[in-house]
């Protein structure tokens, strides 16, 4: 766990799943309190700030801490699955370049056992304009041995010439196109799967809620799901203890 300006934060971990019901990761989540205990949501403290906003330094800092101690929780399960982190949105093109740059992140890595292959930045690309600094960044990325998402792909502002030029190893879509397919408007979804193709991409569906819209999803073939349906967030040693044969990689889910 790790304590910055008042607030305590720790890991969680939501379980992401091959089509064959295998564990491929994880997803690192945090969770904050504050110092008098009380909860305090993620998405407050995650909020999109441009850069001249006085809280926007603090705001990378907690971004870059999140990363440390997810990875530092992870390690002891890193030998048979991936780590999925989030990229803060407002400073993706810095956060990334940093990231794939420094050699002290790699240095750690090694020392936790993490394989670099098995670490998946998460981009929010449509909150960025600078389309052409992004995908050099990611590029980075990919070239010292880290795999890009495009996260929640789908929702207002996703742009396909921007995940062409990306060109991520994973697009994950949005809970709203999974909504949106099994309610009949399914054009949206089949364009996306269409552009994952194009471009080579494997494709994770998210917020998977219950059993018609897991079926409706693996009915079109669809590579790796998450959502509360398959598994909730929690910590890793509380999700090997309920499933210790998912430490391997045979054990298909319930």
């Amino acid at each position: 766990m790790a304590i910055f300006n008042g607030l305590e934060l720790r890991s969680v971990f939501q379980p992401i799943f091959r089509a064959n019901g295998t564990v491929l990761g994880f997803e690192a989540l945090v969770r904050a309190r504050s110092v008098d205990g009380d909860p305090v949501c993620p998405a407050y403290i995650f909020r999109n700030l441009e850069r001249d906003d006085p809280g926007f330094g603090d705001q990378v800092s907690l971004d870059k801490l999140a990363r440390v101690i997810h990875l530092r929780n992870f390690s002891p399960y890193a030998g048979n699955h991936s780590i999925f982190l989030n990229v803060l949105p407002s400073s993706a093109i810095a956060s990334i370049q940093t990231f794939s740059n420094q050699n002290l992140m790699l240095k750690r890595l090694a020392e936790l056992g993490i394989p670099r292959h098995h670490v998946v930045l998460e981009v929010v690309e449509h909150l960025h304009s600078d389309t052409a600094s992004l995908s050099v960044a990611t590029t980075q990325s990919i070239n010292n041995g880290f795999q890009i998402a495009v996260d929640d792909y789908g929702v207002e502002g996703s742009e396909e010439k921007r995940v062409r030029m990306i060109r991520p190893s994973l697009i994950k879509l949005d809970r709203s196109l999974v909504q949106r397919y099994v309610e009949g408007e399914v054009d949206t979804l089949l364009r996306a799967i269409a552009l994952a193709n194009e471009v080579n991409a494997e494709i994770l569906v998210e917020g998977i809620e219950n059993q018609e819209e897991y079926e409706a999803m693996r009915a079109l073939h669809i590579n790796y799901f998450q959502g509360f349906y398959l598994g909730m967030p929690q910590r890793l040693e509380d999700f090997f203890a309920a499933n210790p044969a998912k430490r391997g990689p045979t054990q298909k889910v319930e």
